[in-house]
């Protein structure tokens, strides 16, 4: 009886040491290939926009100027980026960390106006598609023949008078670039601040790559895995010590 159980664990033992081996393995060798594949990945830093912009208001027709209470409280507030694109920019490239340093000294243009409505917290983007986000604005990447994007898929808040302006926005920011193609992805805080006169600001657009650890959630799949693998090793080494119990 002993000499059989210690084959039997012996066995047990091969077949842990051969599960072990293969999520190593896979743990090694996944990310060489994701990389030459790559369409994974987050982004990780900050960069920064430069520009001007003005807020108008209207009804969803015709401007009637900024006054605080539009025409039957159906307020649309409209952020336009002026410049030689406008309604949409360009803004300059002006700071960048992480990910986003390739991107400095390049132009990003805005492929929408931001319009929202309501004040403060209570506040609604308008213009977004759902899967796709809203306003988004894009910058190219200098010798990399590739693009770094940031989309508002909704706002925080909004508040801004005839001199200031805040506005804070969660969304998603994007790199692809490179040869073979490298895409990386996270989420992001998109937060548009402004000084100046009369609705017209000095602005700075500031997107913060918030990662989601996308590394982590393929070791903790890993984890997983080896957690399933011992827990029916346990089982089985169980069933056999009450079998020659």
């Amino acid at each position: 009886m002993q000499k059989l159980w210690r084959l039997e664990t012996m066995e047990i033992s091969k077949f842990l040491w051969s599960v072990l081996v293969l999520l190593v393995t896979v743990a090694l060798i996944a990310p060489q290939q994701v990389e030459a594949i790559i369409v994974d990945g987050r982004v990780s830093g900050q960069l920064t926009l430069t520009g001007s912009g003005t807020i108008t208001e209207s009804s969803g027709i015709n401007s009637n100027g900024i006054n605080g209470s539009g025409i039957n409280g159906n307020v649309i507030n409209e952020l336009d980026f002026n410049g030689q694109l406008f309604p949409h920019g360009p803004l300059s490239v002006t700071g960048a960390t992480g990910d986003f340093i390739p991107v400095v000294g390049s132009q990003a243009s805005f492929n929408l106006a931001i319009r929202w409505t309501g004040s403060g917290s209570s506040v609604t983007l308008l213009d977004v598609l759902p899967g796709v986000g809203g306003p988004a604005w894009n910058a190219p990447i200098a010798g990399a023949n590739g693009f770094a994007t940031g989309t508002f898929f909704s706002l925080k808040s909004v508040t801004f008078d005839e001199v200031s302006l805040t506005l804070i926005g969660r969304g998603a920011t994007q790199l692809t670039s490179g040869d073979p193609l490298v895409q990386k992805d996270s989420a992001a805080r998109i937060v548009i601040q402004g000084t100046g006169q009369d609705f017209t600001y000095n602005l700075t657009v500031v997107t913060t790559a918030v990662p989601e650890g996308g590394s982590g959630l393929g070791l903790l799949a890993i984890g997983l895995v080896g957690l399933v693998a011992v827990e029916g090793l346990r089982r089985k080494i169980t069933t056999r010590q009450n079998r020659y119990a």
